[in-house]
């Protein structure tokens, strides 16, 4: 079954505020970074690779990382829809933990003006409705897709973004198996 599509990336009718953005103190530098694919360890409900999240991203200044993802977000005002994914946009955090424990595969070291392309094409990827299948790796994937048909990234590193994002936990996964935690 294909998914439903809510309309302005889920944020139409929401009422929580975005989460906070720190662009104003670390800025993007007009320099080449790496942009990465960023696979966030697993959580104590994880059960499966398909469970991490996922974030595109770069290092900007002051320590600060902007990411491109979608975050799930509880809305239980609305009787339809208690929760579900919203993209809101680039975000600029610092470097927390997370970050610094996410595994990573390259897309690459780009210009900011190709960075800038790629927060523009990701307001034009849709976000599903919560239906049990769909999630923040979809929405990646379809970004991916995107950033391929407007030969932001090639074909190679398209495959191989999503070959190794699949697989960067697989030891941990392996482990949890043998300790019969599977």
């Amino acid at each position: 079954m294909a998914p439903e599509y809510l309309p302005e990336q889920g944020r139409r009718g929401i009422t929580i505020l975005p989460p906070l953005n720190n662009d104003h103190l670390a800025r993007d530098i007009e320099v080449d970074q790496e942009v990465v694919l960023f696979v966030y360890g697993p959580g104590g409900g994880t059960t499966s690779p398909r469970d991490l999240h996922w974030s595109l991203a770069w290092q900007v200044s002051n320590g600060g990382w902007k990411h491109i993802h979608v975050t799930a977000e509880n809305t239980p005002y609305d009787r339809h829809l208690p929760w579900r994914y919203v993209y809101w946009g680039p975000q600029t955090k610092t470097a927390g933990l997370a970050t610094y424990q996410a595994r990573k595969t390259s897309l690459g070291v780009m210009n900011s003006a190709t960075r800038k392309r790629i927060e523009a094409i990701a307001w034009e990827v849709g976000v599903a409705k919560p239906d049990g299948q769909w999630n923040c790796q979809h929405w990646i994937l379809a970004l991916l897709g995107k950033l391929y048909e407007n030969r932001v990234i090639n074909q190679a590193q398209w495959s191989k973004a999503i070959a190794d994002a699949s697989h960067l936990w697989d030891d941990w996964f392996a482990r949890r198996a043998r300790a019969g935690r599977a």
